[in-house]
């Protein structure tokens, strides 16, 4: 009798296993399929390594602490880019409208200009982290 009862916990643990198993597998291939997905429909997955190395290749090596007005500085350039990347990409060869090369000129011009602005808020934010470092190791 004592046989039975033993045998019964362990096949429980067993089937409760065998479950997580499947679980932890589906699971496993949810994830590959999700991932499988994004790498379909031409978005790359996000790579924190290469977006760290990128930004130390920059010269950003220090946190950075943004005010408000810059935070918003920085958000309000960005909006601006996105939505003249949308018109550029409306108006191109195969797009939706025309502008005319002037316009497209100005567009270009307005891209760079908010995308300068921007990276001065951050290299302005840099420089501030990198002066405190200084001053704190001093």
């Amino acid at each position: 009798m004592n046989s039975k009862p033993q045998a019964a916990p362990a096949a429980a643990k067993a089937g409760s296993c065998v479950d997580t198993d499947s679980e932890t597998s589906s699971l496993e291939a949810a994830y590959a399929d999700a991932i499988q997905a994004i790498a379909d429909d031409g978005d790359p997955p996000l790579d924190i390594h290469d977006i760290c190395s990128h930004r130390r290749a920059c010269g950003f090596t220090d946190d950075l602490a943004l005010t408000e007005c810059e935070a918003q500085a920085i958000n309000t350039r960005l909006y601006g880019l996105s939505a003249i990347s949308a018109l550029l990409i409306g108006a191109d060869d195969d797009g939706a409208f025309k502008l005319s090369k002037w316009l497209q000129g100005g567009l270009h011009s307005a891209l760079y200009a908010l995308t300068e602005d921007a990276q001065g808020v951050l290299q302005r934010a840099n420089e501030k982290a990198a002066e405190g470092e200084k001053g704190g190791a001093g």
